[in-house]
């Protein structure tokens, strides 16, 4: 008897508060582990797809709402009659790349209604996807981690489906590219990009990091396949004329960046919803409103004009950048490849220049990382980042508006880069010490 009371552990009453949430974390993913709950989860994760996808298009039928999906429907018919995609001199109906709306045209040509129903099957493949490609990058065989990032960020995976948003497509995009660099597979990773920035422009950023790595057939794939998307497969369907009239209309219309704002969103592009560095630096260190209305309303805490600010986002740029690669190895493995490939999803993700709150799905993949890295250490210190970033999610959820004006998203973004950043950096001194 005295003997097995000796071998109990402390009270908690005497282990720090780090330890508790270390004790708690691996407890929980203990238990997610256990045959009863392995076998709820699965029910879970089969039911939440399959009512995430019909929600949308049962809603259009009973009350007409489409969100989002209108402007799909209404591009995916302008392609379908032969109109302009983006009027010359007006706001554009459609601000996304002509590709995406010749992509479009295939599911408008069932209707509406059956358009809804087949872009939130696609997003419930894209998810699918998402989960299975993380679970091989970060060669986690439990299932703990990755069931944790996913609870944490369904309120985004669902704004995916509520609004029509293509983020998870996107971001399996981006994960079948990692995965294929793995491999060696240059070529394929690169056309895979170059999809995703077809469909949305900002997956391009990832260029500087091929470059950087010398992924050079990757580089080269991602130009030679974004100008057969952008000028060639088009012309069967627009015409020489019009398919380069098309990508000149949008390039003007959508590549720029003033004082007034960003692209053809004059009024969001600095109001609480816009988390990317340029809404949160604009928002808060000049006086312009956050409020996306008709209301001006300020949170900025300092005034600064505006070649001050995009001072401050160029030096933010330098730092990270400059952070990134003194945080990569030279040397590859597994674990390394995947803390790079999650880094860059942040880095993108904080550099895009419109980021509102869906597109924060981006995160999974840096959630399931650091959560299996915390699980694994008694490193309090990524426990701390990992902590902070949740944190601010959950300010995000309980006052969405309050906390997004003041950057909650960007913020989760940099201290999750911070953490992934540090763990490199950290392997990279364990693998010399080694020696």
């Amino acid at each position: 008897m005295h003997a097995n009371k000796h071998e109990f552990p402390l009270p908690l009453a005497s282990i720090s508060a780090y330890s508790r949430l270390q004790i708690l974390l691996r407890g929980l993913a203990k238990w997610l582990e256990q045959p009863p709950t392995r076998f709820f989860l699965r029910i879970l994760f089969i039911t939440t797809p399959i009512t995430f996808t019909l929600i949308p298009f049962i809603r259009f039928l009973r009350s007409g709402t489409d969100m989002d999906y209108r402007t799909w429907y209404q591009a995916g018919q302008t392609v379908l009659h032969g109109g302009e995609i983006y009027p010359h001199g007006q706001i554009f109906p459609f601000m996304y790349p002509p590709m995406c709306a010749l992509m479009l045209g295939v599911p408008a040509f069932f209707g509406k209604a059956m358009m809804i129903l087949i872009l939130s099957s696609v997003n419930t493949v894209a998810w699918l996807l998402c989960i299975w490609f993380t679970s091989a990058l970060i060669s986690e065989k439990g299932n703990s981690p990755i069931v944790i990032a996913n609870l944490v960020l369904m309120p985004f995976i669902w704004s995916s489906y509520h609004l029509g948003q293509p983020s998870l497509v996107l971001l399996a995009l981006m994960l079948g590219a990692f995965l294929s660099l793995r491999y060696r597979r240059q070529f394929l990773a690169g056309a895979l990009i170059a999809v995703a920035a077809a469909i949305k422009a900002f997956p391009l950023l990832a260029i500087p990091y091929l470059i950087y790595r010398r992924y050079w057939t990757a580089a080269a794939a991602l130009l030679v396949s974004l100008i057969i998307l952008l000028f060639i497969l088009p012309i069967p369907f627009r015409g020489g004329q019009r398919t380069v009239n098309d990508v000149s209309e949008w390039q003007h219309g959508m590549l720029h960046y003033e004082e007034s704002g960003i692209a053809q969103r004059p009024t969001r592009s600095y109001s609480w919803k816009n988390q990317s560095i340029f809404g949160v630096a604009n928002r808060l260190l000049r006086r312009v409103s956050f409020d996306d209305g008709t209301n001006a309303t300020y949170a900025n805490v300092v005034d600064l004009n505006f070649r001050t600010v995009n001072i401050i986002i160029v030096a933010c740029a330098l730092f990270l950048g400059a952070s990134f690669v003194w945080a990569m190895p030279r040397w590859h493995s597994p674990l390394s490849d995947a803390g790079e490939f999650a880094a860059l999803l942040l880095l993108i993700l904080i550099f895009t220049p419109l980021a509102f709150g869906y597109l924060f799905v981006w995160l999974m993949v840096p959630l399931t990382l650091l959560i299996k890295c915390t699980i694994a250490s008694d490193d309090s210190i990524g426990l701390t980042y990992l902590l902070i970033a949740f944190v601010l999610l959950v300010a995000t959820g309980i006052a969405p508006r309050l906390a997004q004006t003041y950057g909650s998203l960007f913020f989760a973004a940099v201290v999750l880069y911070l953490a992934l950043a540090t763990n490199l950096r950290r392997a990279i001194s364990a693998n010399r010490n080694g020696r």
